[in-house]
This record gives C-alpha cells, sequence and structure tokens, in this order.
C-alpha cells in the first residue's frame, strides 16, 4: 500500500474533530494523508492539529502564490481517492451543484480519482428532501456515499446522522483503494460502555474562590472523541462542572454498575479546606492560613469495587515518574497506569508511560493528547477482545 495517497477533505461540522481520528488511522495503515481544510473546519481543529498527524503540510489556501503549483489541480493528480470526512449538507449542495468555491469543492472536482463521502449532520437536515436530492445525484456521477449511523446527536438529539467509527470508513476506503474487499470490522469496543472524567476538580475556598489545578481536560476529551470511535458509549464527567471530589464521586456512582470501565483522566485535588467561608475571605490580611484536610481517593475506591470492570488511572509526576508511578499502580490496584510529567499540564501534546504491572512499561513518544488517548483506548480494546 505503499504511495496509496489519500485525500481527506475536511468541513465545518461539530464532528470534524473525530476526522483527526480518521487521519491517524490511515497513517498507521500505510497511507500518505494529504488533508484538505475548510475554513469552517479549521475553526474546530487547527491546521496544526491535521499537520502533526498527517505528517503533511494542510492545505487551506485557494490560490498558489510565486509559481507554486495551483493547489486544487496539484492536489488531484495522484491521488487513489478523496474521501469527504465529514461531510456537511452544505458542501455535499456545493458539490452536487459543481460550486468550486474553496479549495476542497474545488479540488474534489478536479479530482479524477473515486470519492467518499461521509454524511454527518442533524437528523433534520439529513433526511431533507434536498439534501437526499443532492445525495442521489452525487451518487450517479460515481460518489459512493457511507451512510450515516443512528444515535445520540451534538445537537442533543437522537436519530440518524451521525459520524460513522472511524474503522468503518478505514474499511471503505480499502475497499475503494483495493487494498481489501472484506466486510468492514466491528469497532473494538461496540456494545461497551464506557465512564470517562475530564478537567479539574475544584473544591471551594468561600462562595467565590476554589482550590483548584492547571489541568485543561484536553486528555478527558480526546479520550471521549476516541472511545466513541471505537464504538463505546460514553459518559463523560467533567470535573470542573461538579461540586468538588466528592461531586465527582457521586456522578460517577450513578453510571458505575452499568459500566464496562472507568477511565480517571479528571485531575483530582488531593486536599480540601478543612472549613468552607460563608462569606468571601476579605483581602486586607497580609497573611492568611488555610487547613487543608486529605480528600477520599476515589480512584482506589472504585479500583476495590470493580469485580469485571477495566479501570485506568493517571499518575501525574514531576520527579521519579516510573518509581512513582508503579507505587501508584500498585496501591491502587488498577487495570492500567498512565504515568505523565507536568509539563502535560496545559498542553496539547504528552509523552506518557503505560503500565499494567504484568508487562513491561509501554514508554509512547512525544505526540498530541488526541493520538496518546487513541492509544490508550487501544489498550482498552485489546484487553475487552480478550474477555470475550
Amino acid at each position: 500500500m505503499a504511495g496509496r495517497k489519500i485525500i481527506v477533505g475536511i468541513t465545518g461540522g461539530i464532528a470534524c474533530y473525530k476526522a483527526a481520528g480518521l487521519v491517524s488511522l490511515l497513517k498507521r495503515s500505510g497511507y500518505t494523508v494529504q488533508v484538505v481544510l475548510t475554513e469552517a473546519a479549521a475553526k474546530f481543529v487547527t491546521p496544526v492539529t491535521f499537520r502533526a498527524l498527517s505528517r503533511n503540510p494542510v492545505c487551506s489556501e485557494q490560490f498558489a502564490s510565486g509559481g507554486e503549483p495551483v493547489p486544487h489541480i496539484a492536489l488531484a493528480e495522484d491521488a487513489a481517492l478523496y474521501v469527504v470526512a465529514p461531510a456537511t449538507a452544505n458542501t455535499i449542495a456545493k458539490l452536487a451543484h459543481g460550486l468550486a468555491d474553496n479549495i476542497l469543492t474545488a479540488s474534489f472536482l478536479a479530482a479524477a480519482c473515486p470519492k467518499l463521502l461521509v454524511p454527518s449532520m442533524n437528523t433534520g437536515m439529513w433526511e431533507n428532501v434536498l439534501t437526499q436530492e443532492n445525495i442521489q445525484k452525487l451518487r450517479k456521477h460515481g460518489c459512493t456515499v457511507l451512510e450515516p449511523e443512528s444515535g445520540p446527536l451534538a445537537c442533543g438529539t437522537s436519530g440518524t446522522g451521525r459520524y460513522p467509527a472511524n474503522q468503518v470508513i478505514l474499511a471503505a476506503i480499502q475497499k475503494l483503494t483495493g487494498a481489501v474487499d472484506t466486510p468492514a470490522a466491528a469497532p473494538p469496543l461496540r456494545g461497551k460502555k464506557l465512564i470517562i472524567t475530564g478537567g479539574g476538580t475544584r473544591e471551594p475556598l468561600d462562595p467565590v474562590r476554589t482550590l483548584t489545578n492547571n489541568s485543561s481536560g484536553r486528555m478527558g476529551l480526546a479520550l471521549k472523541a476516541a472511545a466513541e470511535q471505537a464504538g463505546a458509549e460514553v459518559v463523560y464527567i467533567d470535573a470542573g462542572a461538579v461540586d468538588g471530589v466528592q461531586g465527582l464521586k457521586a456522578e460517577i456512582a450513578k453510571n458505575f454498575a452499568a459500566a464496562d470501565a472507568l477511565i480517571m483522566a479528571a485531575a483530582v485535588s488531593d486536599y480540601r479546606p478543612a472549613a468552607v467561608s460563608k462569606h468571601k475571605i476579605k483581602a486586607g490580611q497580609d497573611k492568611l492560613t488555610i487547613e487543608l484536610v486529605k480528600t477520599e481517593d476515589i480512584l482506589k475506591y472504585f479500583a476495590g469495587q470493580k469485580k469485571d470492570k477495566y479501570i485506568v488511572g493517571f499518575a501525574l509526576e514531576s520527579a521519579d515518574l516510573l518509581k512513582n508511578a508503579a507505587a501508584k499502580l500498585k496501591a491502587k490496584k488498577v487495570d492500567l497506569l498512565v504515568a505523565n510529567d507536568t509539563s502535560a499540564l496545559g498542553s496539547a501534546e504528552s509523552a506518557v508511560v503505560l503500565l499494567d504491572g504484568q508487562n513491561q512499561p509501554e514508554a509512547l513518544d512525544r505526540m498530541p493528547k488526541t493520538q496518546t488517548a487513541e492509544k490508550i483506548i487501544e489498550r482498552v480494546g485489546r484487553h475487552f477482545s480478550r474477555v470475550r
């Protein structure tokens, strides 16, 4: 498959963040990937992310300068396949009527290779007669359309219009490029329910101040996206939106019995104020002493309740990473521990070590958190493939 070039056109639908996983999956499958990003899509996910994942410059400008080849022509010359994922109703309408008002639509029309559309939108937009007429027109002219799935949508409703799992899209791409002619494999976590926590907890000091940390929440959200693309049903809990450590415990407990796995990516406070002031603490004092008490270790608590559930914990360390992580793995009795250093806080990248107590620690290179999340979810998927 070496040298097989796939153009991945990404439009400005809410599902465009899931296309990051598709680009990564295509690279791991041996394809050369060229990403074409519309202006609207770049507002959801930056070109820097797709450049890092594809290891190629991202094309987002329609016109070249300085005598360079015209981008929409050069893009299409040696492509094996052009896939648009997600394809919004707006872009589908443009393509059906031959409009070429941005780099994606222009390069799509110029391409002579097979073409695949992955629609993703609200149910009403998908079922609208105009959208369906546009889809049929594109099919008539040789485009392959991968039907959207049914399920929860970003708008808060449930219905047809959901972006398919990236493994399903990969199978369609492989079939169109002649790599395989077998049916799509089932996503590894289909039928599994995961609880994923992210962000940092907040312990109140008074009505306006909290004791918190510098967690950005990126890892939790990346894990959510990767797990959904692996077919899982995900309950995501933002640690900053609940009432401290005990609020986080309560939210997890609501869903724990029905869950197959818990991934604790949230940065949980180790201490909380011994007493919370009913009134705002006045700033006139030169010094202020606040007594802190230890919070409950909720990771250890749920690991002790797990039975056949798979528990993933995180260890953030500033020194002696492996030593401290190994001790935490033993003390918490989790199935997988993700160890990283404090440089990961607030960053879009991380370099982690995965420990399970049975195999040698697996050190991952520094990479975008979206990719790190995929590696972690792969480990979770391998566990469930063994126990099926």
